[in-house]
């Protein structure tokens, strides 16, 4: 296939299966070349599924044997670094499921090495591509909601969606529980909603066993000019479905997702100013993840400058200080 992106997957457990396969195999300029995961008997099972020509143990192994332009990482989260430095060192552009990292000074070290390299790191913050959040991005940063005041960000997964076992309920492996599997993106949502401003102080608490990763967490952050972020996290909810809301409170306005809807003040009282959309909510993700690829993809063919990924560094600091705060159980300055 002629001028086509050519990518390979490191890792295949479900987010490279259920998220990032079936879309990547819908593009007509895209072609995965190959498959890297240390279940060598696995990864043939899959590959075949996708047709995938070739799998490999590792990258440089697949390296000697195929060209490839990109590399999705979907390794558990203390591989990243490993993962995505060695695709940098193979002049590769990076896909890196979220959470980058699972430390600052990890995040710092890669995006040293991909600022290098002058090749995109992109985290997958899929919800970042979603229209609602976008929308509300759009009405927080042009002013319409006035001076905000206070961001909520929500991700409860009911107690059948939880991880049951594997590498994300271990901390060794995952670096943390719900927190770090639900709250990364819930944070990294509601800080790039306001465009990263600095965070000044940190109080978090987490509940579950204190020998296992935790199952649920709630996080105050404090930011500059009395603005605070709440994000609320866990895999135990009791419900008939998840909840995922993005909620901002502005002096002139407000604005939440799931479904969206937003309300500003004028002369005449209060005014519904949603935008309106054709998609179903069903589709949201499904379409943020196809956005997501879409916007990596025009940075691998050039159609897009090189944005190094500095905000993850702070978000891995902010969540550094959340499991400080748990723990020590008082509030961190940052």
């Amino acid at each position: 296939m002629a001028n086509s992106v050519r990518v390979v997957v490191l890792g295949a457990g479900s987010a490279a299966q259920v998220v990032h396969l079936p879309i990547l195999k819908r593009l007509r300029d895209v072609q995965v070349v190959g498959l890297v995961d240390t279940q060598k008997r696995m990864a043939r099972t899959i590959a075949e599924r996708f047709e995938i020509p070739e799998v490999g143990e590792d990258l440089d192994g697949l390296a000697a044997r195929v060209e490839f332009d990109a590399v999705l990482v979907c390794v558990p989260n203390h591989a990243h670094e490993e993962a995505v430095i060695a695709a940098l060192g193979q002049g590769a552009h990076v896909l890196c499921e979220r959470p980058l990292t699972i430390s600052r000074e990890s995040a710092v070290r890669m995006v040293e090495v991909a600022d290098r390299a002058q090749r995109q790191l992109l985290v997958a913050n899929n919800h970042r591509f979603r229209y609602d959040v976008r929308a509300i991005r759009h009405f927080v940063t042009s002013g319409d909601l006035g001076s905000i005041q206070f961001v909520r960000s929500t991700w409860l997964n009911r107690r059948s969606a939880r991880p049951r076992h594997g590498w994300r309920r271990e901390r060794v492996h995952a670096g943390g529980g719900a927190l770090m599997d639900l709250g990364a993106q819930a944070m990294d949502v509601a800080l790039w909603t306001l465009d990263y401003p600095d965070v000044e102080r940190v109080r978090a608490r987490t509940w579950g066993r204190p020998d296992a990763a935790e199952t649920g967490a709630v996080v105050q952050l404090a930011l500059a000019d009395s603005v605070t972020i709440t994000v609320e996290v866990s895999w135990e909810l009791a419900d008939e479905r998840d909840h995922h809301e993005l909620y901002v409170l502005g002096s002139d306005g407000t604005a939440g997702s799931l479904p969206l809807r937003v309300t500003r003040r004028d002369s005449g009282g209060i005014v519904d100013v949603t935008p309106p959309t054709s998609r179903p909510a069903r589709a949201l993700y499904q379409d943020s993840y196809r956005q997501e690829w879409a916007e990596f993809l025009r940075h691998v063919r050039g159609e897009k400058p090189i944005e190094s990924p500095v905000d993850q560094i702070a978000l891995a600091a902010v969540l550094d200080a959340c499991y400080e705060s748990a723990v020590e159980d008082r509030e961190i300055e940052l």
